[in-house]
């Protein structure tokens, strides 16, 4: 796995908060210099990063400052309460013009953003980030403005985009600057500097360090994946189904201890690829997922939820429910089931499966809704094609971590409050044997003695 370089950064953050969920403020450059065209360019990007995301007030806490000759707030850390909202802000999101203080810029964010009142949970031990995007030099001084948030605690990136100045994204960003400083050419290649090949891009050194704390603490789960395989998908798009379940997989602790991994693949019937006890190493895991066949047919999704409850949840086929350790569904379809999914899917929830969906292309939303946990903006992703899949791995297994750990804390008050005395088998993370790992060590359970 690519682990980011500056996750060390973040030990004593760790160190002090278990449930370590950044808040991100993004610093962008509205000057003229950038045009109409370029700044729906930068829109975009902003709103394909924050889709990424696990938005929510308990979670990641997003603002947004655009400066040119003055900066303005256009919404702060606490000014929306989901996604939806900051996605909605952000697609009508007005070009400014003027001028290009970026030095301006960054105070204006440390003294009106990085502030209790306007939503930051830095008090709490939370990361503060700011993401600084500009195509050109400032008019004013940057490095002791940077050097001011910093000096605070604050982990700053700088991306450059066409003619911006090298020397001064370095003085704004974080070092090692190749992690902190993103450099592209035009406008348009800020999708990929997005969700592009290179792991150490923006969003995926955002997305690592957000799973990171995540799962640092909930790495302990039974997760199964029911694949649609009906003829509607293709080749083609059953290759891209492979590769998306490597990726998730691979940001993963697999292990008997750990975290285990089903598969079942469904048409008109469902089919038992491997169940949770049988690939219990990672690179046994891959190899069964590589080589997972295609099988074609038609869409009965509602047998194929019950075909997990009778032959995945079970404690036959290796599911720890018994032992309280998280339960996860995670169903993958492009189109209408043929029988009805609704009662099933109640029916897995009900057994304490945390169900999520993901719907490729013209997959019927009111169907996905009905077998997702709720709410649906956590639960629920939707995508355009299966090429797109790959840009949800970060998301998804973020979203599956706060899952994760959500159950193990709610089991845990769950234990206090009937004065239960429970110990749960928890192996972490090794982070390198620092003393995070110890701390983890001894906090890791789901009850404990009162």
């Amino acid at each position: 796995n690519v682990i980011c370089k500056y996750v060390t950064f973040y030990a004593a953050s760790l160190q002090a908060s278990l449930r370590n969920i950044p808040d991100l403020v993004f610093l962008v450059d509205g000057s003229w210099s950038i045009g109409t065209e370029n700044f729906d360019q930068i829109r975009q990007f902003l709103y394909t990063l924050v889709n990424s995301f696990d938005v929510s007030p308990d979670h990641v806490r997003v603002g947004l400052v655009q400066y040119s000759f003055t900066p303005r707030t256009e919404f702060q850390l606490n000014t929306f309460q989901d996604k939806k909202e900051i996605l909605e802000y952000i697609e009508s999101l007005p070009y400014s013009g003027g001028g290009t203080n970026t030095g301006k810029g960054l105070d204006f964010v440390l003294n009106k953003h990085f502030v209790e009142s306007a939503g930051s949970r830095a008090a709490q031990s939370v990361p503060q980030i700011a993401v600084v995007i500009t195509d050109g030099k400032s008019q004013d001084e940057v490095e002791l403005h940077a050097e001011r948030l910093r000096n605070k605690g604050i982990i700053l990136y700088a991306i450059g985009i066409k003619d911006a100045d090298a020397d001064e994204l370095k003085q704004i960003a974080n070092r090692p600057y190749g992690q902190h400083v993103h450099s592209v050419s035009d406008f348009s290649a800020l999708q990929e500097e997005s969700f592009g090949p290179n792991p150490e891009s923006i969003q995926g050194c955002l997305t690592f360090f957000f799973f990171f704390a995540e799962c640092a603490v909930a790495n302990m789960a039974d997760i199964v994946f029911l694949v649609d395989g009906s003829s509607s998908i293709g080749i083609p798009s059953f290759k891209q189904v492979r590769l998306f379940l490597q990726s998730i997989v691979s940001g993963l602790d697999i292990g008997p201890d750990k975290v285990r991994v089903g598969l079942a693949q469904y048409s008109t019937n469902p089919h038992k690829e491997f169940l949770l006890k049988e690939h219990l190493d990672a690179p046994s895991l891959m190899t069964a997922i590589q080589k997972f066949p295609y099988r074609t047919g038609g869409t009965n999704t509602g047998k194929a939820i019950n075909f997990l409850i009778s032959e995945y949840f079970t404690e036959e086929a290796g599911s720890r429910a018994s032992q309280r350790v998280p339960q996860i569904a995670v169903v993958i379809t492009d189109g209408d089931s043929s029988d009805n999914v609704t009662e099933p899917a109640r029916r897995l929830r009900e057994q304490g499966v945390i169900v999520f969906a993901i719907g490729v292309g013209k997959a019927n939303l009111e169907e996905l809704e009905n077998i997702a946990n709720q709410p649906s903006q956590r639960f629920l992703f939707t995508i355009d094609s299966y090429e797109a899949l790959q840009r949800l791995t970060g998301g998804l297994l973020q979203t599956v971590c706060v899952s994760m750990e959500d159950q193990r804390q709610g089991e845990a008050e769950s234990c206090r409050a009937s004065k239960v005395s429970v110990s749960l088998p928890m192996v972490l993370l090794d982070l390198k044997q620092t003393s995070v790992s110890d701390l983890f060590a001894v906090l890791a359970v789901s009850c404990f003695t009162l």
